[in-house]
Order: structure tokens, then C-alpha cells, then sequence
């Protein structure tokens, strides 16, 4: 499991926690789901979101389609 952060300009905007094993599954599967958490955040588009392992260590930091204004 891996939790996902989302953020803008580094500020949390929305945890979620990804059932996923493997990292790059975790990591692919933010990726997809980045629009729908723009579409609940419309004032506050997450510009990218940080991936932690299930003991909290985090295991990075990864933009979302560039910048947070261009997630639509």
C-alpha cells in the first residue's frame, strides 16, 4: 500500500491511499486519476503529488501534467 499525497505549490489539497504493491503501479495510477482530483479541487488543481511506502517514508515527488493549471 502506498499513501498519495496531493499538493500545490507543495500545500496538501487531498489524501488518498493506494492499495497498489509495486511503486511504479502506485505512481501510474495517480497519474490517471489526476483530472478527477483536479475536477474536485477546481480552485486548488494539484500540480503534483507525493508517494509514500505503508511506513510512511516518502517515496517521492512527482508532477502532474506539468503544472497544476494545465490538469484539466
Amino acid at each position: 500500500m502506498f499513501g498519495i499525497e496531493w499538493l500545490r505549490h507543495g500545500a496538501l489539497v487531498e489524501k488518498e491511499t493506494s492499495a497498489s504493491i509495486l511503486e511504479a503501479d502506485a505512481i501510474a495510477s495517480a497519474r490517471r486519476r489526476a483530472t478527477e482530483v483536479a475536477g474536485r479541487h477546481p480552485e486548488r488543481r494539484p500540480d503534483s503529488f507525493r508517494l509514500t511506502d505503508a511506513t510512511g517514508k516518502v517515496v517521492g515527488v512527482f508532477p502532474v501534467h506539468g503544472r497544476g493549471d494545465d490538469v484539466h
